[in-house]
């Protein structure tokens, strides 16, 4: 008995502390609107593209100063490819009725 309250608590303080990752990182992504709850499914995906979208925004910028013709995505952190479509900042995360982030949003 002592040992399924163990692995009970354990279990639920387990949870607690993923929900709690989750709540941080639904903060970090920019939605329209604000409020909107996302699922745990959608967080993760859109996290994945907003990640792109900065760093495509962040390796466009870098050009602008450098002058140089960059090849691929920088850093390779975020390889494009049939799991993770192109982001377009017009149509960055569109499908899940999120914007670009605009003067109303700050880049983390």
């Amino acid at each position: 008995m002592t040992r399924k309250i163990f692995t009970n608590t354990r279990e639920r303080w387990r949870q607690q502390s993923v929900n709690s990752a989750f709540a941080k990182l639904r903060k970090l992504i920019p939605t329209h609107p604000p409020d909107k709850k996302l699922s745990k499914n959608e967080t993760l995906r859109l996290a994945m593209r907003y990640i792109n979208f900065l760093v495509k925004v962040l390796g466009e910028q870098s050009l602008q100063q450098t002058g140089v013709a960059a090849q691929g995505n920088i850093l390779g952190l975020f390889p494009q490819g049939p799991h993770l479509p192109d982001v377009d900042e017009r149509t960055l995360l569109n499908d899940c009725g999120v914007s670009s982030p605009g003067p109303s949003h700050e880049a983390p």
